[in-house]
């Protein structure tokens, strides 16, 4: 089976267009994205909500929905997955006064709206999820999977937990819907060996964010960093992993370019695993 059976790609927003930072709504152009994803044969934009409520984020209104879905359907782009930013900077475990949990209740439902499949919580720095607090983050997304599934959206937790704590969590919470993100960029400067956490995950993964990292933990160019990609295709392929790849990828010189050479080079290994 080749790659164009197996996987479909994504991209993060903001990594199609130069923007001043990473990981933020590419306000300035966010509608070309769409159509330079589709131009490269990405299928799909991962939607982004950022650290604090940004009301111009097309998300936040029904105007702004529609002109996503339109998009969409000119550029042919799929409508997949939406990142909630907002609980890096807002935790989920402090809020005393329920306007983090109401924000995802929000969220919950513009997913919906917008047609979104699944939504990623990046449980980091003020969410940060760690061994000693794994139990009270057990009990927020059994409460989360049953909005969640009220809105038939799927829940994939991004977190620094390695493989065994990761699965202990995802055990505990035993629901259908919740399932982790792998990060190969972040898992690289946590482990010794990211491919076998994969191996050891096995189907706990549900989606993958592909970035390289160097030593200093900046975001570079595929290839460039610690990440060994051929590695990483082959123990994706042990584990017969079905679910998306999207870049969260650094855009280089030219965003284009970049994501096109990214592209180029994930099919090449993805092949190598599939015939090895």
């Amino acid at each position: 089976m080749n790659f164009e059976d197996k996987y479909s790609f994504g991209i993060s927003q903001g990594r199609l267009t130069p923007s001043l930072e990473l990981q933020r709504f590419p306000s300035e152009a966010w509608q070309l994205e769409f159509h330079n994803a589709s131009s490269l044969g990405i299928s799909f934009v991962e939607l982004l909500t950022e650290r604090n409520y940004n009301k111009d984020n097309p998300v936040w209104s029904e105007e702004g929905r529609k002109e996503i879905i339109d998009l969409c359907l000119k550029s042919g782009c799929d409508i997949y997955s939406l990142c909630i930013d907002y609980i890096i900077d807002h935790s989920l475990l402090g809020d005393l006064d329920h306007s983090t949990t109401n924000h995802i209740k929000n969220i919950f439902c513009a997913a919906e709206a917008v047609g979104c499949k699944a939504v990623i919580f990046p449980l980091l720095e003020k969410s940060h999820i760690q061994k000693n607090n794994i139990l009270e983050y057990v009990k927020i997304f059994k409460n989360f999977s049953k909005l969640a599934n009220q809105h038939d959206l799927k829940i994939y937790i991004e977190s620094l937990l390695n493989a065994s704590e990761l699965k202990y969590f995802l055990k505990l919470v035993n629901k259908k819907n919740v399932g982790a993100v792998f990060d190969t960029g972040n898992r690289v400067l946590e482990s010794e060996n990211i491919y076998d956490e994969i191996r050891a995950l096995g189907n706990y993964i549900h989606h993958v964010h592909i970035k390289d990292k160097d030593s200093k933990g900046n975001n570079v160019i595929l290839g460039t960093g610690l990440v060994n990609f051929k590695k990483v295709f082959e123990a994706l392929e042990e584990i017969n992993y079905q679910g998306k790849l999207n870049f969260e990828t650094t855009r280089g010189v030219d965003p284009l370019k970049t994501a096109s050479y990214h592209l180029t080079l994930c099919k090449f290994f993805i092949n190598e695993a599939a015939t090895k």
